[in-house]
């Protein structure tokens, strides 16, 4: 059925071949401006229904047109329901702007598939945008959750019943409110009449315990490794060791006698702390 015959009263001859004047200019080459591919569609509309007559008269202008969309129809950029829009008015064109059934239902297939999947990718992506508006929505209240929680804990902290202790809080926890308060002015008492500086030092003597171990058989005995813990001592001490060594030696006369007063002036020589540094495996 020739496409002239039916032409609506809103479309006119002279009005598609102004848009067709406006837009030969526009069409050499892209990028398209919103508005061009806009009347490019309603073009292609009106250009189905008053082609036959246009053919006539502007034979040449739609030779230009029909150059022009072949190279629209190639381009990947635009949007795919436009370009099958042009592909449709070329081949309506080249069959003589008639019509036939296999074509017009070709096209009709092909309309509504992509307007189907135009929705679906349209509502895919309504559905992304509000799945990550309610994902930005929970994490928001999870966020002023987790403020509010922790804004409790710190007034619950304030509430809690607590000895600081060398500057560590001590918590008491009791479901007697009144034994929770009686603990806490205990161990207040009791910690504001002690000493609670830590020690410096794990080891600390006093005077009578340096003279008991001083005393002792073990304060007579040379630790292991005399040679090489000797080289650590202070010097003023290792000058007393060299000092009483030499005088032994000088001392020394023959037989056992001699030897063993070497032995005792050598242990008497040696510092009180020395069962200290054995201990210590130095």
């Amino acid at each position: 059925m020739d496409s002239s015959s039916q032409v609506p009263m809103q479309i006119s001859t002279s009005s598609v071949l102004l848009q067709l004047d406006q837009l030969l200019p526009l069409l050499p080459s892209g990028p398209y401006s919103p508005s061009t591919l806009s009347l490019l569609a309603t073009l292609c509309t009106g250009l189905k229904l008053v082609g036959p007559m246009l053919e006539r008269n502007h034979k040449d202008k739609l030779d230009t047109l029909q150059t022009l969309l072949t190279k629209i129809c190639q381009d990947r950029d635009l949007d795919l329901v436009l370009r099958l829009q042009v592909l449709e008015v070329i081949e309506l064109r080249t069959l003589g702007w008639k019509s036939n059934e296999g074509v017009d239902n070709y096209y009709k297939e092909r309309f509504t598939q992509f307007e189907e999947s135009r929705k679906k990718e349209q509502e895919r992506k309504e559905a992304k945008a509000s799945k990550n508006r309610d994902g930005g929505e929970k994490k928001l209240r999870e966020n002023q959750s987790l403020s509010k929680s922790s804004v409790q804990e710190q007034v619950d902290e304030k509430e809690k019943i607590f000895v600081t202790v060398n500057g560590v809080k001590l918590f008491i926890s009791s479901k007697s409110p009144e034994l929770s308060a009686s603990a806490k002015k205990f161990l207040e008492s009791h910690f504001s009449n002690q000493s609670m500086t830590l020690p410096t030092s794990k080891m600390k003597y006093t005077r009578t315990d340096l003279l008991t171990l001083a005393s002792s058989t073990m304060a007579r005995e040379a630790p292991a490794n005399w040679d090489k813990l000797a080289k650590t001592l202070p010097t003023v001490i290792q000058r007393g060791l060299s000092s009483s060594h030499t005088g032994s030696h000088s001392q020394a006369g023959g037989g056992d006698s001699a030897t063993s007063l070497v032995s005792k002036q050598k242990i008497s020589a040696l510092p009180g702390n020395l069962p200290i540094i054995r201990n210590l495996r130095m």
